[in-house]
């Protein structure tokens, strides 16, 4: 047990490391490049969100607001593709080693999967623009690519992702500095109140 505690607070500095440097790069030069690879790979496999670079970003420089939400949404969306084929043709090499190192993975693999055959339209657009782990629907999407088509991901990624990272960034614009509260205390709210609305339609739906 003591073996196993150590190998996950090892994986938690780790990850504890990697955010404190993309927080640090939000200051440099070529965040811009940075803030597009992390965008990126958060959709398909990256742990870290973007809003880690792109919140400070907008802060420092709230007149490149839209400029770097943009960036951030563009993306994110190009990630989702990615993710998108790489359950298409490779999920069978993606899985056995999701398992040994997400415990439970298969478990959630199959909410997924769940909530596809319920409501794939309302269950995408959730993952987009809510926190939820947005690259295990992208990947799952590949995964079901027989019932989820590549366009349907794109479009609902593109509308998902940019009202996210758009109204977060717009925030910052107009608030500054009492932004983070606000972040803080409505945002999550908001997305809260968005995913039981759409728990309520996709039980509504069955109930019919």
């Amino acid at each position: 047990m003591s073996n196993l505690n150590n190998d996950i607070d090892h994986v938690d500095g780790k990850i504890q490391k990697i955010y404190n440097f993309l927080l640090s790069a939000s200051e440099k030069t070529w965040a811009s490049y940075l803030l597009f690879v992390v965008s990126f790979t958060e959709s398909c496999i990256f742990i870290i969100p973007p809003e880690v670079m792109l919140l400070p970003m907008v802060y420092a420089n709230r007149k490149k607001a839209w400029k770097y939400a943009f960036i951030t949404s563009i993306a994110s969306v190009l990630g989702a593709i990615a993710g998108y084929y790489l359950g298409m043709y490779f999920w069978d090499m993606i899985a056995p080693l999701a398992n040994q190192y997400i415990h439970g993975f298969q478990g959630y693999f199959d909410i997924v999967g769940k909530k596809f055959e319920e409501n794939a339209t309302l269950a995408l657009f959730l993952a987009a623009f809510t926190p939820i782990p947005f690259k295990v629907f992208t990947v799952a999407s590949g995964v079901y690519s027989a019932k989820i088509s590549l366009g349907l991901l794109v479009g609902l990624s593109l509308v998902g992702r940019s009202s996210r990272y758009f109204l977060l960034s717009g925030i910052v614009y107009v608030f500054g500095p009492k932004a983070h509260e606000i972040i803080e205390k409505h945002f999550k709210i908001a997305t809260l109140v968005i995913a039981t609305i759409g728990i309520l339609a996709i039980i509504l739906k069955l109930n019919h």
